[in-house]
């Protein structure tokens, strides 16, 4: 059964194909849905949406290197500081009737002489005491009773006269060296009797 269209009344059952053709062909919100979650699930899972780069800050330090080498002198191949061997003086054998000075430098002797060596530019001070038989500030050899007197010198730098108790200064570098001493005795010529005639000084070094 059909029903009638009036003049007036709305139409249900027609409409006209004017009406049809502009209404915008609609799709389920649940469908669009669907294709957005199927196409984002297609992507790798590396795969972010791009964020804004930071930006590099270039970043600089310093780091302060230092070593001190202290300056001074050191006895070479010993850490001792007493009881060191700074060489033999030995003036030898002579005659009782000799005259005149013999001079003699410093040597090993049967031991060891100590070496001494020293930041470069060092200046090493030397000291040497009176001995053990002085007469003021005259060194002497002796036999118990007699005297031989004898003198001391530092073989550098003008080779200066060591006094006793008195600091002459000499400059020794990085090459291990042996303190260069020298003595010079002085024979009466008479009056000495035969024996071994000695003395010990001691040295002090510093700077």
């Amino acid at each position: 059964m059909m029903q009638a269209i009036g003049r007036h009344g709305p139409m249900h059952a027609l409409e006209s194909p004017a009406r049809r053709f502009r209404r915008p062909h609609a799709t389920p919100a649940g469908v669009r849905k669907a294709a957005s979650v199927a196409v984002l699930a297609a992507l790798p899972a590396w795969v972010a949406v791009p964020a804004e780069a930071a930006t590099p800050i270039a970043t600089t330090a310093t780091i302060p290197v230092s070593a001190t080498v202290a300056r001074g002198c050191q006895i070479s191949g010993s850490a001792q500081t007493t009881g060191l061997s700074f060489g033999l003086l030995d003036f030898g054998v002579h005659s009782p009737v000799r005259t005149g000075t013999h001079s003699v430098m410093a040597t090993g002797g049967s031991g060891t002489q100590a070496q001494v060596l020293c930041t470069p530019g060092t200046t090493l001070r030397v000291t040497v005491g009176s001995g053990l038989h002085a007469s003021g500030a005259q060194r002497r050899l002796s036999n118990g009773s007699q005297f031989i007197p004898y003198a001391l010198t530092l073989v550098a730098a003008g080779a200066p006269v060591l006094l006793p108790n008195v600091a002459a200064d000499m400059a020794l570098g990085a090459t291990p060296t042996a303190l260069p001493i020298q003595a010079t005795a002085t024979f009466p010529g008479s009056g000495l009797s035969a024996g071994t005639y000695t003395d010990t000084v001691q040295v002090t070094l510093s700077w």
